[in-house]
């Protein structure tokens, strides 16, 4: 058995919980409360309980075919033939606003008048839409330079390679050493594409023969995740299990690292079930349990967690309410909406009583029970197939760690968070699908 967690500070939570009558207290009468922390003997362990998860296969996905891309006007698809075409350019990139980058390539410096009469227009530099949500349209500005010695007209093509197609705008009567920008839309078709990292690029082509004048991939992927509106992927909370906070960071500035791993693990995958158990069992595999603190006495934030590291393995450290969070940041940065919980339970032959940390996973139909330290998927069950009964579940939600001010040992703003930070603490009980 873990050692017997110490309390420091008295929680308006603790009431609650003893008034259910379901909660068994782990301190002594001269220990100082801990709230919910009061509430057990010790915190769950990890374990591989993966043999009783589902089955979950992997769609497989059919190529965009002509007939199918027909339907969605001006969608041109890309010869698979092509794309070993095209080439990571280097470029200058600067985040401009939520989602949008600026790019800035190398300028030529020859005096249009010495080309010879070959049509010659590149890209010189573009904003581009990064953060792509699925079925809507994303919009990349393209400034174009005719390094000719006469006027040219063309095409500008945006593509997503993976997904094999993209749009195209004309341009028309460019002068000789003139620019342009053209904006490009990108349509997201959430049944042709899937969710992850997506690699785009650029292409020009000139009239009359439309000869290839300039292409290039871009130095930076697109991310795909999501729509959440009202007739997709709908919060059910009203979005707040999609919302960032001082213990989740996403998708920009230093949370695009958390973004980022996220699309990477769950590349490919194309509806939120299977891609919420593709993080669950990378946050299982990129974790190490620890005994120490601050992980037993707080929750550590995304950031933090994956700024800490172990000198050891390299792995992320905490305990179960730092894989709880590690997912559910990364679950919710693709618009999967997530909630973290925390909840109780008694083991039937010794008593004890432990405290775990879970999340839950909406896939538009129901919350999927997601446990990424026990490498546990869509079995609330299997705590009571561990031999534990009395799981009494609350949610967490909107942790602000300046909300709790009277721990002289949790500065704001570092990361490092109390169950007391949590503004909202919702006590669903014995849920019966867990008990």
């Amino acid at each position: 058995m873990k050692r017997r967690i110490e309390v420091r500070a008295l929680s308006v939570l603790l009431v609650a919980l003893l008034a259910s009558g379901t909660i068994v207290p782990a301190v002594s009468a001269e220990s100082e409360s801990r709230g919910w922390l009061d509430t057990f003997d010790q915190w769950v362990e990890p374990r591989d309980m993966s043999m009783y998860n589902p089955v979950i296969e992997t769609p497989q996905r059919v190529p965009l075919d002509a007939e199918r891309a027909r339907q969605y006007p001006g969608l041109i698809l890309l010869d698979p033939k092509r794309e070993s075409k095209f080439q990571v350019i280097d470029a200058d990139v600067v985040p401009v606003s939520p989602g949008n980058v600026s790019l800035t390539l190398q300028t030529e410096s020859d005096d249009p008048g010495t080309r010879d009469l070959m049509p010659d227009v590149r890209m010189t530099q573009g904003t581009i839409s990064w953060y792509w949500t699925q079925d809507t349209w994303a919009y990349h500005e393209i400034t174009i330079h005719n390094y000719a010695s006469s006027a040219a007209s063309g095409t500008v093509i945006f593509w997503s390679l993976e997904d094999g197609y993209g749009y195209s705008v004309p341009f028309t009567n460019l002068a000789a050493g003139a620019d342009r920008t053209i904006t490009v839309p990108f349509q997201v078709i959430a049944q042709e594409s899937s969710v992850g990292l997506k690699p785009i690029a650029v292409e020009i082509r000139v009239d009359p023969t439309g000869l290839t004048s300039w292409i290039a991939r871009m130095p930076i992927d697109a991310i795909e995740k999501y729509n959440n509106d009202a007739s997709h992927l709908l919060d059910p909370d009203g979005g707040e299990n999609l919302e960032t906070s001082d213990l989740y960071h996403f998708p920009f500035s230093e949370g695009y690292r958390v973004l980022s791993k996220a699309a990477q693990v769950a590349d490919n995958t194309t509806n939120p079930y299977q891609s919420a158990y593709e993080i669950m069992q990378y946050v299982y595999g990129a974790m190490s349990y620890t005994y120490e603190e601050p992980y037993i006495e707080y929750t550590i934030s995304d950031l933090y967690t994956m700024d800490h590291p172990s000198p050891i393995d390299g792995k992320y450290v905490g305990v179960c309410d730092e894989y709880g969070t590690l997912y559910t940041a990364s679950t919710r940065a693709l618009g999967i909406p997530t909630r973290f919980l925390s909840f109780t339970m008694e083991e039937v032959s010794t008593g004890n009583v432990s405290g775990h940390a879970i999340a839950e996973s909406w896939n538009g139909n129901a919350w999927i029970h997601s446990d990424p330290t026990w490498n546990s998927f869509d079995n609330p069950q299997v705590y009571k197939t561990a031999g534990n009964t009395h799981i009494n579940i609350t949610v967490y939600g909107d942790a602000d760690d300046s909300y709790y001010t009277l721990d002289p040992n949790d500065p704001t703003g570092d990361g490092i968070l109390r169950y007391e930070d949590f503004r909202t603490q919702i006590l669903l009980g014995e849920v019966p699908r867990y008990n």
